[in-house]
């Protein structure tokens, strides 16, 4: 809801505020084959391996957001840099 947005200082103008947006992991799944399974097998609008590091296999989470009639299966990856989040596409 924007009201938890806002809790937890995300934007209500996200994907999760109008229900199209999680985050997720799988117990005992790699996070970055949990990503690359979702990215080769379904539709998607943004896919983002959040924060992954190659060393630590279940480290951050995955990103996944549908919407209706305008996915732009982009798949990237989110990472600190400069105490800042930036993006990069995944190949």
């Amino acid at each position: 809801s924007p009201e938890l947005c806002t809790a937890i200082g995300s934007k209500i103008t996200s994907q999760h505020a109008r229900g199209e947006a999680a985050d997720f992991e799988i117990f005992g799944v790699s996070n970055k084959a949990l990503a690359d399974y979702i990215h080769d097998t379904l539709h998607y609008d943004q896919l983002i391996l959040e924060y992954w590091n190659e060393s630590d296999p279940n480290s951050g989470w995955v990103h996944c957001s549908f919407s209706e009639g305008k996915n732009r299966k982009q798949y990237l990856k989110a990472f600190k840099s400069d105490g800042s989040t930036k993006y990069e596409p995944m190949v």
